[in-house]
């Protein structure tokens, strides 16, 4: 085919003969074809006009594109060069100098290999060796030098280009530092977090959703004596053979469909086997730690053996410990039983000496001191225990008012302390213990005249406030220090913290205040302006508008009591002897017995109408002879008072169960003893 340029030229050359040859009248040529043939030369110039500007334009846009192709190839975010098959850079974009920090320029002609760092040229080397063999390659990873000296992680992905003059590679460069530094820090998390799972003391498992052990921590050989390859693929019941895996995972299921996406877990103490087959307990730890599929589960597991043995240990020391009150309490009650009531005798002595008077109070309060020491003691085993119950009644709060006076009188008087005394004329009703809140406030005033000097006030202020009755006790003592302030009501603290504790006590006092009144809903804080400035208690119970019932009378101590048949039955002979001769002296007829069987030979003859029974009897025990009473004829009707050193809750228990009809705890405060007598009067 020919083409228009072709044509044209064959145009003209036909013009330019016709032109040149010489004028012959045998051929001669008419004007019509030269016309024509001009005509046709100038539709072919046009044609030809129009391929050119056709050509001009396509190569205007060859242009634009090639430099858009300059210019991305430039400006990448991405480096490009190219090697000749020795290793120099033939050409190079913006982006890779910017990477290596150095003008374009600077990278013509130079060999690659100069801004690769030492230890990766092997890698380049390797790596041209392999596109030259191939037209492609894998990528491959090394660190270039820039110019800074800093090294620069990137990535290679290579072309090979070869033809008849030259062979070319092609390579793009990703900076993939970052990643790799990232990399470098998982690996180093990974690695410490390997470490301590390798190194955790606890015992940790990673199962799959079918109970199925994937993976297990060095402390589980030392735990179990399997080793981590023996584990690896058994089920979790190879080593938990009680565990329900099917229920664990249906309770974690239910847990994670309840809420959000978080880590949940389970804990349960599970009996656990040995490789050597040998059972332990242990505390056991479900967790899932991933939320998509296939699930997996953590379980860690702690040997407990040595905890629980601990555990029974400190029951059995806890148990050794309150029988150890409890005797010490029985044992140091005994001597103070016949002291008081030596002491009560001379009381009812006319014309005492005075020197005797004297002594007989000391004594008396000293008893008195031990015997609340006692108490306390005994006390704070039971709140530690969260043994304290309550008798529940409802009552006038001048009762515990007029009660706690009369306890602290005593020491209030020897220090010949003013107590000032400001309540509502009008009842305030209580419901509550009465002996336990007597011992309350009890406490407070004891502790502001343990606390106040000689000479010192004491102002007791009971008050209403809506529907509690606030009770505050101030003095004008030795005041708290800021440091003390918040731990006054802590067992065992001390204020006095000197070597001549002059104050006395055991630190317990407070404490017992605290709990008691708590136990009946209310509260009770401390305040003071330092050192030497006083201090106010402040107790806080709530009211109640009327009482439930009518307000029970209680007896007169030192009413006159009418003569009863008393048999006294204890081993202890000063107990019985002084104990005997006081209620002599008040008017009953009184026989004793030193051991069980003695005791019930003489109910049988003396017909006693109140039996004062010791419980630790040298033959048989008081409960005993407490029941064996009940089923003789004699006795039947009988009063019967157990008397005891030990007066923990378990022992009035023991006693109602017995048959008694009443317990009372040594030294006996003759008071009560005598409203109980009279209270017997009463019913015969």
């Amino acid at each position: 085919m020919i083409n228009k340029s072709d044509k044209f030229n064959d145009l003209r050359n036909r013009a330019e003969e016709l032109l040149a040859e010489p004028h012959s009248s045998s051929t001669p040529y008419s004007m019509d074809e030269f016309h024509d043939l001009l005509h046709e030369l100038d539709t072919h110039r046009i044609e030809l006009e129009l391929q050119n500007d056709e050509l001009l334009k396509s190569q205007k846009q060859l242009q634009d594109i090639t430099q858009e192709y300059i210019e991305l190839y430039n400006f990448s975010p991405g480096g490009y060069l190219t090697l000749n098959s020795e290793g120099v850079i033939l050409n190079a974009n913006m982006a890779l100098a910017s990477m290596l920090g150095v003008e374009k320029q600077a990278l013509i002609n130079k060999p690659f290999s100069d801004f690769v760092l030492d230890l990766d040229q092997d890698v380049l080397y390797l790596y041209r060796q392999a596109l030259l063999n191939n037209k492609f390659a894998q990528n491959c990873e090394l660190r270039l030098r820039k110019n800074n000296g800093q090294p620069l992680w990137v990535k290679l992905d290579g072309l090979s280009r070869m033809d008849r003059e030259r062979h070319d590679l092609n390579l793009a460069l990703t900076d993939i530092h970052q990643l790799k530094e990232t990399q470098g820090l998982l690996s180093k998390s990974e690695a410490n977090l390997r470490a301590i799972f390798d190194n955790v003391l606890d015992g940790i498992i990673k199962i799959d959703e079918h109970g199925i052990i994937k993976s297990a921590n060095a402390a589980i050989e030392s735990i179990f004596g399997f080793s981590t390859e023996e584990l690896s693929g058994s089920h979790i019941s190879k080593l938990m053979p009680k565990l329900d895996w099917r229920e664990y995972e249906g309770q974690l299921t239910s847990h994670k469909n309840g809420g959000k996406n978080q880590i949940i877990g389970i804990r349960c103490e599970l009996e656990s086997l040995k490789k050597d087959g040998s059972l332990f307990l242990m505390d056991l730890g479900i967790s899932q730690i991933s939320n998509g599929e296939p699930r997996c589960f953590l379980i860690t597991v702690h040997d407990i053996t040595e905890r629980k043995q601990t555990e029974i240990a400190l029951k059995q020391a806890d148990s050794r410990k309150n029988e150890f009150l409890a005797m010490l309490g029985h044992e140091l009650r005994n001597p103070l039983a016949p002291i008081r009531n030596a002491v009560q005798v001379l009381k009812t002595q006319g014309n005492i000496n005075p020197t005797l008077d004297w002594c007989s109070r000391i004594i008396d309060r000293q008893v008195s001191h031990m015997a609340r020491l006692l108490d306390d003691l005994l006390d704070v085993a039971r709140i530690m225990q969260d043994k304290i119950t309550l008798k529940i009644d409802r009552f006038d709060f001048n009762e515990i008012v007029d009660s706690a006076i009369e306890t602290c009188h005593p020491l209030t008087q020897s220090r010949q302390q003013e107590l000032v005394i400001s309540r509502p004329d009008t009842p305030k009703w209580i419901e509550g213990d009465r002996v336990r809140l007597t011992q309350a406030l009890s406490n407070l005033l004891n502790n502001a005249a343990k606390y106040t000097d000689e000479g010192g006030r004491i102002t007791l202020n009971v008050m209403q406030e809506a529907d509690y009755l606030v009770i505050k006790v101030q003095d004008t003592g030795s005041g708290i220090t800021p440091e003390m302030l918040p731990h006054i009501f802590d067992l065992f603290t001390q204020a006095d913290s000197s070597l001549a504790r002059s104050q006395g006590g055991l630190g317990i006092g407070l404490t017992l205040t605290r709990r008691l009144v708590e136990m009946h809903g209310g509260t009770v804080s401390a305040s003071s302006a330092g050192n030497l400035q006083g201090s106010e208690f402040t107790m806080r119970l709530p009211l109640f508008n009327a009482p439930s019932a009518t307000r029970s009378l209680r007896p007169d101590a030192g009413s006159s009591v009418a003569k009863l048949r008393i048999l006294l039955v204890d081993d202890n002979a000063d107990v019985t002897e002084s104990l005997a001769l006081l209620l002599q002296i008040q008017g009953h007829e009184v026989d004793t017995a030193d051991c069980g069987l003695k005791g019930m030979e003489k109910a049988q003859t003396f017909r006693p109408q109140v039996v004062l029974l010791d419980i630790g009897l040298p033959d048989i025990s008081g409960y005993e002879v407490a029941k064996r009473l009940r089923e003789l004829p004699e006795t039947r009707q009988a009063f019967l008072v157990a008397i005891s050193g030990y007066g923990q809750p378990e022992d009035h228990e023991q006693s109602k169960s017995a048959g008694f009809d009443h317990h009372l705890l040594k030294p006996i405060d003759h008071s009560n003893l005598s409203a109980l007598l009279t209270t017997v009067i009463g019913q015969t």
